[in-house]
C-alpha cells in the first residue's frame, strides 16, 4: 500500500502527459491538414470566404477568426497573377485536457499555441487578391 501511494503520483503524471500529447498531436495534425486543404482550394481560385469556411469545416476546432488568407506577389510586378503565392495561416490555442497543468503549476504550462502556414502557387487568380500574405508563425 505504501509503495502504491509513492508510485501513483508518478504514474498519473506519465499517464496525463501521454493523453495530452496524443490529443495535442492529433489537433496539430488536424490543423495542418485543414490549412493545406484551404490552400489547395485557394490555389484554384476560390474566394477568401470559401477558403476560410473550408479550413473551419475541415478542422472542426478552428473558427473563422483563427484563419487568415493572403496573396504574395512573387515576381514583384504589383499584380497577383498565375504563379504567385497564396498563403493560408491558421492559429489555435490547445488547452490541456488533463489536470497536469494544475498539478505542476510552477513547472509546466496550461496551453500550447499551434500555428500552421501553407504557401501554394496560384493556378487561377480569384477576383479579390488585395489581402497581403500573413506573416510567419511565431
Amino acid at each position: 500500500m505504501v509503495e502504491f501511494a509513492l508510485v501513483l503520483p508518478l504514474l498519473l503524471i506519465v499517464l496525463f502527459m501521454m493523453v495530452d500529447f496524443g490529443v495535442g498531436f492529433a489537433r496539430w495534425i488536424t490543423i495542418t491538414n485543414a490549412t493545406r486543404e484551404g490552400a489547395r482550394l485557394a490555389a484554384v481560385g476560390a474566394d477568401q470566404a470559401a477558403i476560410t469556411q473550408k479550413v473551419v469545416d475541415t478542422s472542426n476546432v478552428l473558427t473563422a477568426s483563427d484563419v487568415s488568407v493572403g496573396y504574395a506577389d512573387v515576381n514583384g510586378d504589383g499584380v497577383t497573377a498565375i504563379g504567385d503565392s497564396v498563403v493560408v495561416k491558421a492559429t489555435y490555442n490547445y488547452a490541456l485536457i488533463t489536470p497536469l497543468g494544475k498539478f505542476l503549476s510552477g513547472l509546466t504550462f496550461n496551453s500550447i499555441d499551434f500555428c500552421s502556414r501553407v504557401d501554394m502557387r496560384l493556378e487561377q487568380v480569384p477576383a479579390d487578391t488585395t489581402a497581403p500574405a500573413p506573416g510567419p508563425c511565431d
